[in-house]
């Protein structure tokens, strides 16, 4: 076993090694973090709601200072958000069922690899519409629904998977082993929830990086980035990976140098 865990961890090492800088730089998990700060520091942003918030929130905790923030955290597990040192509010509960704040009281909805595991995607938007202030926003990353790795997960048993993920993640297989739907979660699925909802689309990215999953051995790993690689120049967004989407509430009022559809 312990042979098998070098192993491993060396094809991981490798892997990563030959992995060219702008596969990490240009993906949908540092545009998150990257349009969210852009969206945190918006002058109207005053309270956040972070869906699926977990043990810690996924940015500086600075930025609650500098831009007067309201952090409130939303999980189905209460427990997961006890040790979260940020939020100012906890609540525990289904997005799906329900967000128990008053409508139209969040300047800003931010969820980060949560989607994927909500039962009905368009009860949560629906939800998370109505919490909203008109000119609000709403960012979310989340992977596709015909991702390989969730084509994987969704056919085989759980037992299984999980023990693929502890193979292919180390680790940090035990943070990634929850429940997951990918409930229309493909980009043309998710555009019609979007519309359906009432939000705006402000810009949507797609990413093709899904051989993390495959890094502990290099061959598989080589294979799956040629696929990303093919998927990537011919841009079918259906089959990305992962997906970054802001969306907005409409109405309000927006400073034109914030404005992101520039980037759509």
């Amino acid at each position: 076993m312990a042979k098998a865990s070098s192993f491993f961890a060396l094809n991981r090492r490798l892997s990563r090694a030959i992995t060219p800088d702008h596969y990490h730089e240009a993906n949908v998990f540092a545009a998150y973090h990257k349009i969210g700060a852009i969206l945190l520091s918006h002058p109207e942003t005053r309270t956040v709601l972070d869906v699926g918030a977990g043990k810690q929130w996924h940015f500086p905790h600075h930025y609650k200072g500098w831009h007067g923030i309201r952090l409130i955290g939303l999980d189905i597990d209460g427990d997961e958000m006890a040790g979260n040192p940020l939020l100012d509010e906890k609540i525990e509960g289904d997005a799906c069922e329900g967000i128990a704040v008053a409508p139209g009281s969040v300047d800003l909805v931010m969820i980060s690899s949560g989607i994927e595991h909500f039962s009905d995607n368009q009860r949560f938007l629906d939800n998370a519409f109505a919490a909203l202030r008109p000119g609000g926003y709403l960012i979310a990353q989340f992977p596709g629904r015909y991702a390989p790795f969730a084509v994987v997960n969704r056919l085989l048993p759980k037992a299984v998977t999980k023990k693929l993920l502890k193979t292919s993640m180390g680790e940090t297989a035990e943070h990634l082993g929850f429940t997951a739907h990918y409930d229309r979660t493909n980009y043309s699925a998710f555009r019609n929830m979007v519309c359906q909802s009432g939000f705006q689309t402000v810009y949507h990215l797609p990413g093709y990086s899904s051989s993390t999953y495959l890094e502990f051995f290099v061959p598989f790993y080589l294979a799956s980035y040629l696929y990303d690689s093919v998927l990537h120049a011919v841009g079918l967004r259906d089959l990305a990976a992962y997906n970054l989407w802001v969306l907005r509430k409409p109405g309000g009022d927006d400073l034109p140098e914030f404005k992101l559809y520039a980037w759509k």
